[in-house]
């Protein structure tokens, strides 16, 4: 509906639709699509870069 109204949609990496993923993919996005780092019910990328190294680690192997 939102691709046929003409409306960007919005995607947080950190937060998947997809309750089986940790990260979201943004190659696997639709063309309607911004995806962000984090948004204000999360902490800035470079705080949740620096406190959690397990899960940057798992960031950096899986998706970059």
């Amino acid at each position: 509906v939102m691709q046929e109204l003409g409306l960007v949609g919005l995607r947080i990496q950190r937060m998947p639709n997809e309750s089986d993923l940790e990260f979201g993919i943004p190659s696997q996005y639709s063309y309607m699509t911004v995806c962000a780092p984090s948004c204000h019910d999360c902490s800035t990328l470079r705080a949740w870069w620096e406190e959690d190294e397990e899960r940057r680690q798992r960031f950096f192997k899986n998706v970059m």
